[in-house]
């Protein structure tokens, strides 16, 4: 939210009605309505594709206001649900381990190895009988005993096998694929939150003042599509020059005339200014006179007054 404050020092006529003549106090200050001003952004560029509401339409906190086109959103949310599909995918396998049809095909593998050990074993054993007695040359049998390990050591390489396809993945390769889950789903949850950016709604309960941009145009980010104003909090500010601030203070009911609805209002003061403001209206040369700046007096209305608009004239007369 950001207060829209109106220029209210309006030429002569307001300067004078503020500052009176040169050396009588004022009789009747003047200022002017405002109202908290809202301006409606969105955090994401793109076309308007929808505008819901015309300039003096009533909105309820919550309504939808506009909706927002972006190709460019719709892409990489796709992006960002299919990282996360995988790699969500890619978790499972890990924490399941591998299919039943891998199991068995490196079971199978190990029976045939051990079968492969079990014969060049026997194999083994009678040439190293048929050595002994001298039967066979030492050529012969240096054959069979490298078969034999070579069957051992593929026995060892299967059940390895075996080993990891029933362990599954390691715990550190189980970490590393819940940390990538975790990053693709806070990514997802960020083009999210942009995604619900291309609807904007009501922050508040207020009236449409403005529509700055309509339907086809580009809005930028960051940029007022549409300004509300929440007319329930209208106040007003007075310039009220240094010598008359004796009296007030936050508190303070003022009785202030209000000439488009011909009514005077009671309204309480809520804030002055801590430093003052323009107005030199005493010249420092004249003898004994010195410069008075002008502090901004805000106060609202004790009740809801009917029909108040930022921008209307507002008169207060100092109680002397």
């Amino acid at each position: 939210m950001k207060p829209s404050l109106h220029t209210y020092v309006l030429g002569a006529s307001l300067f004078l009605a503020c500052t009176g003549s040169k050396h009588d106090a004022p009789t009747t200050i003047t200022g002017l309505v405002d109202a908290t001003e809202i301006d409606v952004a969105s955090k994401v560029p793109g076309r308007i594709h929808e505008l819901k509401v015309q300039e003096g339409d009533t909105v309820k906190e919550g309504q939808a206001l506009v909706v927002i086109e972006s190709d460019e959103l719709e892409a990489k949310l796709s992006q960002a649900n299919a990282a996360s599909t995988a790699a969500t995918a890619k978790l499972k396998m890990a924490q399941h381990g591998a299919r039943k049809e891998d199991r068995e095909a490196a079971l199978r593998s190990l029976e045939a190895a051990q079968h492969q050990v079990d014969l060049a074993q026997k194999m083994y054993d009678r040439m190293k009988t048929l050595l002994a007695a001298g039967s066979i040359p030492q050529a012969s049998y240096d054959d069979v005993e490298s078969k034999y390990n070579l069957a051992k050591d593929q026995l060892a390489i299967a059940q390895t096998r075996l080993d990891l396809v029933q362990r599954g993945a390691r715990s550190e390769e189980v970490e590393a694929l819940v940390a990538q889950v975790s990053q693709t789903q806070g990514l997802l949850a960020e083009v999210s939150s942009y995604e619900r950016e291309t609807v904007q709604h009501a922050p508040i309960s207020a009236v449409v003042s403005k529509v700055i941009l309509h339907k086809g145009e580009l809005a930028a980010t960051g940029n007022p599509i549409v300004t509300l104003v929440d007319l329930d909090s209208a106040w007003v500010s007075f310039p009220v020059r240094e010598d008359r601030l004796k009296g007030l203070a936050p508190g303070t009911v003022l009785q202030v005339e209000i000439p488009a609805l011909g009514t005077t209002v009671p309204m309480q003061v809520f804030n002055i200014a801590a430093l003052g403001d323009f107005a030199t209206w005493r010249a420092t040369a004249d003898r004994g006179g010195f410069d008075l700046k002008t502090f901004e007096v805000k106060a609202r209305p004790q009740a809801k007054v009917v029909g108040l608009r930022p921008g209307m004239t507002a008169r207060w007369a100092p109680q002397s």
